[in-house]
């Protein structure tokens, strides 16, 4: 049901571009064969694109919730979860956060991105804005 209600409801809402992981990319010519078929305004372009994989670090959303509906974290936000509220409150500005996504970029290839990566985004980031004082 929901491969053809996908781009229906993308079409009824105005998507111009739907963005996916690559799990749906069996699905995209059952998605364009559903949008030529039926009289709609515009027809949404889908576009697929591998998972983020940080090393040691769970990404799945299904086993992220479980931590939370579980409570073995506080909350989505909590500290150690890897969204980006957990790391926003655990100190990550918005434009390290921006920097790492330029980064990494966009792309098809799995692969899993190192920690350091991240924490090198913060980290010169920080050693550009942050205030110091020497006492």
């Amino acid at each position: 049901m929901y491969d053809f209600t996908h781009c229906i409801s993308d079409a009824l809402e105005g998507i111009t571009h739907s963005l996916c992981t690559l799990e749906f990319q069996d699905n995209r010519r059952l998605y364009d064969w559903v949008l030529d078929n039926i009289s709609i305004p515009v027809h949404p372009r889908q576009y697929e694109f591998s998972r983020l994989n940080l090393e040691y670090t769970v990404m799945s959303k299904r086993k992220l919730n479980q931590l939370v509906t579980e409570k073995h974290v506080e909350g989505w936000d909590d500290p150690r979860m890897p969204t980006i509220s957990g790391l926003r409150r655990r100190g990550y500005t918005a434009e390290s956060i921006r920097e790492f996504c330029k980064r990494i970029g966009v792309t098809k290839q799995d692969n899993t991105i190192e920690m350091a990566s991240l924490e090198s985004c913060i980290r010169e980031d920080l050693n550009e804005n942050a205030p110091r004082a020497m006492a």
